[in-house]
């Protein structure tokens, strides 16, 4: 090296550096490469963005979504204040609140949309200061989502952010429990919620309360929520800033409890699960769990949720939804014979995204036509479905393309709808729908809008009518008055306090009457008869059923389980009883026939939640009495006393007759009254005027990394991944290059994912130093253009068309004179990807994914240089048991035209110090493309690189997955090495050939040509075409990189090789 470039060496590696950290995230390889998957987002509506900006947060919202952000805004600032001085953090910076005015805008949100969350390489954890809020009609839920969001992100970001040297270090020496975070959001956005207490009661009492591992096995966020909750009930409030901070300062949670609470962490933990199984202990039968003879379906393995139970009007027929991950059925099940038949499907498995459980709605209009609301291509509908008809999945679709759907009512006026019946006759309907930020009540008749019943701030859900010839309406409020006259409401003053409101539409006078007065929610009204109705309550800390009699007032509890019963229907005629209530935290359907529900016998029972949240009230109560009391007092005092001196100076001043006369006392002008209104009020937030949204990008991922390229050599990866906000627009690239910075490879991508198709362009700089041992030192360089254009036809189902140049140059570095080779290529191609599967972990997958496509490449001016390639890549990961996983994995490529290239099996990727076969890989590269499209068709453990070439090859993965300690142990496993310690049991089997078929008597690997000349001999050995390897290995992380060990034996024409062993990084295959 001459002494120039040795001098500039040191300047050129700084410009690596900068350039791998402005550019964007780098995807090694080429742009179809047979790794890249990946889910989508379909974007069915256009949003134009406009935003608030507060003293402390950006509020965006979209098209009728401005008084969402503005009643946003207020909540935001008002529970910072609360969150920063109860967690003793403050943030740097401003926070973005997204609003959506449903979760099916959300949906078609891209944020968090990522092609494969372990790809590889050491990603700096990013604290981004934005989240997402979609309104999902109850002003009370949008307030508790809001104020979980913000205290998650405040809590990460103390733990994980700051500087960049602090997101450093503690992204390699801090990794938290998901319990710890999550959890402790959970509690400052709730407290001592009714779900949380309903999951420990139900987990401690099905598990005999032996051991808390369970708990944190089925739900870390609420088994987290329940351990601050502990923390504040024993010792204070305090504790939880102190906690964080040691724990932040320490980067151990064992270390950050013990020392603030004074206590060994064991012992904490062991007090902690004591504390709620002493309280959820009862005597025996005293509170019966449901019967599992009553479920509808014994066992939950998919972990189904279920909503919406609605018994036909003859009590024969039940209806209900499952949803899987996304994915939503309705079932129609006869409840004499228990025949049940799916009738009508919709969504996608999207785990990643919140489940709209308000999606489809379900309402019998008759015996045999069901009422479905549902969301299709972003707009919102209702469906009359037939009850008995077995839906046929592509029918629907089909009819919607050639317009023959009917019974079908557009509701296109509205934002969501959140509850849905139809009138004992069926010529009416009822709706709770979501327009311009709030849910009120709206009456059709015919399918046609009768009035809207409501329209003020207040949440009214679950509306139903009532049997009988009025058509009165009884549904659930959190409004604080029972007439319309009065005040609209603020969205300050709306409270989770939940009663029972009666419509009578014959009634001119006053139409509402508020039925239920409490302080606890009473939801999902039925009604019985005329004068009678059904509803859920909270009054003894478990959602229980109750009577209510309309016109005695007479109130019954009549459901007296251990767990709470999320939503319910009864028939009265036939006494059918069907209701979805939790065992072991999962979700089950209950089918109780000829329940009479007589009242229980424990009328003044109450949960040890309920007794300690009553006290605390009344504490609070007596000190604002006292309070108000003492200011009183004193206000009496200092009257008293300004009295006494008006008396006092009144006497002297008439024992002087010359004094001039007293001037009479001047008092402040009165204010004029006036009317107090949202944004007036002295707690409210006045707000400027909305500003458009302006595109800017930012900095969303940092990856560095080594790689071990099978034909490069050893070299090092760094990756920066560039967003705007909503992350529809997209910059990445990187670089890869070895140590001596004489071989490179830069790569960058945009992306466009904003509309109905999804457009991205890459280019890509290799530039390769060849030195054959001591011959000719040679360097390749390859520019490449990748356009592609993506139409997503589902979540999980995609279609590119992937048009490409190309442009090789070929130079011999010692001989000038020698001209350089060109060549140009112009292609074409087209892929098919399908991908549902589910991360479930650090290396842990369960569903399928796959990628075929076919491209062509034609060289410009020279036809006998191109060439083309079909490839195909399934996966499927299939769960065995918990976290124990069978992961196969099929893949075919077949290179084809005048020039094929060729596919080189064996070996692993990323594979530390690789070996390869005696024939070496440059001798497989005649031409300058053929060695930058030359292809390492892996993993074939027990052999090198190189053991088998061929223009075509299939290869079979088979691996036994078992992460031993999450398996082992359900509890919480602070290490990371021993917590993502996955061991690997494997079995591949391949072979790579040139013509006909793997079993052809004239392909590469049966034919072997014997040169003698002047003749060239043809032998013939009929060998097993296919290698095979097998072995077991283990994979974990350690140092922030994850890394794999494999120890190997292979099978080539009926003898054993090896062992084997193999030290290599990535995830997967």
């Amino acid at each position: 090296m001459s002494p120039l470039s040795t001098r500039y060496l040191p300047v050129c590696r700084l410009l690596v550096v900068l350039l791998a950290l402005v550019a964007p995230v780098f995807t090694y390889g080429q742009a179809t490469a047979p790794d890249d998957f990946g889910q989508n987002r379909i974007q069915y509506k256009r949003f134009n963005w406009q935003y608030y900006s507060t003293q402390n947060f950006n509020i965006y919202y979209s098209q009728d979504g401005r008084e969402l952000a503005r009643h946003a805004a207020e909540h935001a600032e008002r529970e910072l204040k609360r969150i920063t001085a109860l967690i003793g953090y403050y943030p740097y910076s401003k926070i973005t609140i997204i609003m959506y005015n449903s979760v099916s805008d959300l949906k078609q949100s891209n944020i968090g949309l990522i092609d494969d969350p372990y790809k590889g390489g050491n990603d700096a954890l990013f604290v981004k200061s934005k989240i997402e809020v979609a309104f999902e009609g109850s002003q009370t839920e949008l307030k508790r989502q809001m104020t979980y969001r913000i205290s998650e992100l405040l809590l990460s970001d103390m733990m994980y952010g700051g500087s960049l040297k602090e997101v450093i270090q503690s992204n390699y020496l801090l990794r938290l429990p998901e319990w710890f975070v999550s959890g402790a959001a959970a509690y400052l956005s709730e407290g001592w919620s009714v779900d949380m207490d309903d999951y420990m009661r139900d987990m401690i009492q099905k598990t005999g309360g032996k051991r808390p591992d369970p708990l944190f096995a089925r739900n870390q966020r609420l088994t987290g929520q329940s351990i601050w909750n502990y923390i504040t009930e024993r010792h204070g409030t305090s504790a939880i800033q102190n906690i964080l901070n040691l724990t932040r300062i320490t980067r151990d949670i064992e270390v950050g409890i013990a020392s603030s609470l004074n206590m060994p962490y064991k012992r904490f933990m062991r007090d902690w699960f004591a504390y709620y199984t002493q309280m959820n202990t009862f005597a025996e039968g005293a509170m019966p769990a449901p019967s599992k003879e009553n479920k509808i379906k014994k066992t939950n393995a998919h972990n189904l949720l279920y909503s919406e139970p609605v018994v036909s009007p003859s009590g024969q027929k039940l209806a209900f939804v499952t949803y899987d991950r996304g994915a939503y059925k309705v079932h129609v099940r006869e409840l004499g014979s228990n025949n049940q038949k799916t009738v009508y499907r919709g969504g996608y498995k999207m785990p990643n995204q919140a489940i709209d459980r308000s999606v489809p709605l379900l309402s019998w209009r008759s015996e045999s036509q069901l009422g479905v609301s549902d969301v299709r291509r972003g707009k919102l509908q209702l469906k009359l479905q037939d009850a008995g008809k077995r839906y046929i999945p592509g029918v629907t679709t089909v009819k919607n393309l050639l317009g023959k759907t009917s019974n079908v009512l557009p509701l296109n006026a509205y934002s969501q709808i959140v509850g849905l019946d139809f009138s004992e006759d069926g010529q009416f309907m009822v709706l709770s729908a979501v327009k311009n930020g709030q849910s009120d009540l709206y009456l059709y008749r015919g399918g046609r809008l009768v009035r809207q019943l409501t329209n003020d701030i207040f949440d009214d859900l679950d509306p139903a009518f009532l049997p009988g010839p009025g058509n009165r309406i009884v549904f659930s409020s959190n409004r604080y008055a029972d007439s319309l006259q009065s005040s609209r409401g603020t969205f300050n003053a709306v409270a989770n306090n939940y009663d029972i409101y009666l419509f009578d539409p014959e009634n001119a006078q006053s139409r509402f009457w508020q039925l239920t007065y409490t302080p606890s929610n009473e939801v999902k009204p039925i009604g019985l008869a005329e004068d009678e109705i059904m509803y859920l309550g909270e009054e003894t800390g478990i959602r229980s059923l109750y009577r209510h009699n309309i016109k005695t007032g007479a109130i019954s509890r009549v459901t007296n389980f251990q767990q709470n019963i999320k939503a319910y229907d009864y028939h009265p005629r036939t006494g059918n009883l069907t209701f979805v209530a939790n065992d072991r935290a999962k979700e089950f359907l209950y089918h109780y026939p000829n329940a009479a529900l007589p009242a229980v016998a424990q009328a003044g029972f109450k949960t040890k939640r309920q007794q300690t949240l009553e006290g605390h009230m009344q504490r609070r109560i007596q000190q604002e009495n006292a309070r108000i009391a003492a200011a009183q007092a004193a206000k009496a005092a200092a009257d008293s006393l300004a009295a006494l001196r008006l008396t006092q100076t009144g006497d002297s001043l008439a024992t002087d007759s010359t004094a001039a006369p007293a001037k009479p006392p001047v008092t402040a002008p009165k204010p004029k009254p006036r009317t107090i209104m949202a944004l007036a009020s002295s707690d409210s937030l006045v707000l400027n005027y909305p500003k458009p949204y302006d595109l800017r990008f930012s900095v969303n991922s940092l990856t560095t990394s080594i790689y071990a390229d099978p034909l490069l050599g050893f070299g090092f990866v760094m990756e920066v991944g560039m967003a705007d906000l909503f992350e529809d627009y997209r910059i990445k690239g990187g670089v890869f290059a070895l140590t001596d910075l004489q071989t490179t490879n830069f790569y960058a991508e945009y992306a466009n994912l904003k509309n109905r198709y999804d457009f991205l362009i890459g280019y890509q700089k290799q530039s390769v130093l060849q030195d054959n041992n001591g011959g000719l030192i040679r360097r390749l360089h390859k520019h490449e253009v990748m356009p592609a254009l993506s139409y997503p036809l589902t979540n999980a189902l995609s279609v590119k068309l992937l048009p490409r140049y190309s442009n090789i140059r070929y130079t011999i570095m010692e001989n000038f004179s020698e001209p350089d080779v060109v060549m140009d290529f112009a292609g074409i191609g087209g892929e098919l990807v399908y991908d549902n599967s589910v991360v479930t972990g650090m290396n842990m997958r369960e569903g399928t994914r796959m990628k075929m496509g076919v491209s062509r490449m034609y060289g410009i001016g020279d036809k006998e240089i191109g060439f083309g390639k079909f490839y195909l890549d399934l996966r499927h990961y299939q769960k065995i048991h918990r976290e124990f996983v069978w992961a196969n994995r099929l893949s075919y490529g077949h290179s084809f035209g005048p020039s094929p290239k060729k596919y080189l099996l064996g070996g692993v990727d990323n594979w530390i110090g690789a070996d390869e076969d005696s024939i070496p890989i440059y001798d497989n590269t005649s031409t300058p493309a053929d060695f930058f499209y030359l292809e390492f068709s892996t993993p074939l453990r027990g052999f090198n690189y190189n053991a088998r070439n061929g223009s075509r090859y299939v290869l079979w993965n088979s691996e036994l997955r078992l992460p031993l300690f999450q398996y082992l142990f359900e509890g919480p496993i602070n290490s990371g090495f021993f917590r993502n310690l996955q061991m690997v049991g494997f079995f591949d089997a391949g072979t790579a050939y040139n013509r006909g078929n793997p079993f052809s008597e004239d392909n590469s690997v049966n034919t072997q040509p014997v040169p003698r000349p002047p003749f060239e001999v043809i032998v013939r050995n009929f060998r097993n075409p296919f290698m095979y390897g097998y072995g077991f290995g283990a994979r974990t992380t350690l140092l922030g990189v994850y890394g794999r060990f494999d120890m190997a034996w292979g099978e080539r024409n009926l003898k054993r090789e090896g062992p084997k062993f193999y030290f290599s990084m990535g995830y997967d295959f």
